[in-house]
């Protein structure tokens, strides 16, 4: 775990730096629960965000105080939901977040993802899912996608089943790796595909 260089940053609850570089990239990991960044218009409780701080939602960027009686901005480069843990890079300087933003926009960068979902096995245990998503409205004029028979747009995920839950528990452990980022792709696409994820009511 890092610690000096950023202590002027007001991390929320359980949030800690787990990898960092001299260029000013550095990686967090986000418990469940915490918003990668505040919701317009809505107060948020100490502690629930990232970052405690003015965000701007068109720069992408926390604008933090650092101590030293100037203001430092923190470029977010990615994003996950509030209730998925994982981990979230940040940037320090506006150009390296650009190139780093190009690099997810060009799918040049990985992402993994472990889910545990109900079922004790996949027919296929390895494959490529690939749907038509749409977004429709929901609950609170919230953005929710859904699976399309025609129109939308594509959602591919790899998949590959790891292993089964203890004997008699109808629970799987999953290994996810999105190539396109749909809203709520990975909910919607192992709901889908008869293996919802555990506790997901999105």
């Amino acid at each position: 775990m890092c610690a000096a260089p950023f202590d002027w940053i007001p991390f929320g609850r359980g949030v800690r730096v787990v990898q960092q570089h001299e260029c000013g990239l550095f990686a967090v990991e986000k418990p469940d629960g915490i918003l990668a960044h505040p919701n317009p218009n809505e107060a948020n409780e100490k502690g629930t965000v990232l970052i405690e701080g003015n965000y701007s939602h068109e720069e992408e960027a926390f604008h933090i105080r650092d101590g030293k009686g100037g203001i430092r901005r923190v470029y977010l480069l990615n994003r996950l939901d509030s209730p998925t843990s994982g981990v979230l890079l940040l940037a320090l300087d506006e150009a390296l977040a650009d190139i780093v933003r190009k690099l997810f926009a060009t799918s040049k960068v990985s992402k993994k993802y472990i889910a545990l979902v109900k079922g004790r096995g996949l027919r296929t245990p390895r494959g490529t899912w690939q749907d038509m998503l749409v977004k429709s409205k929901g609950p609170g004029n919230s953005v929710r996608s859904g699976v399309a028979s025609g129109d939308g747009l594509a959602a591919i995920t790899m998949y590959q089943w790891e292993r089964a839950a203890g004997e008699g528990i109808p629970l799987s452990l999953i290994r996810l790796e999105p190539r396109t980022g749909r809203t709520h792709q990975l909910r919607v696409q192992t709901s889908q595909h008869g293996h919802p994820i555990l506790g997901d009511r999105t």
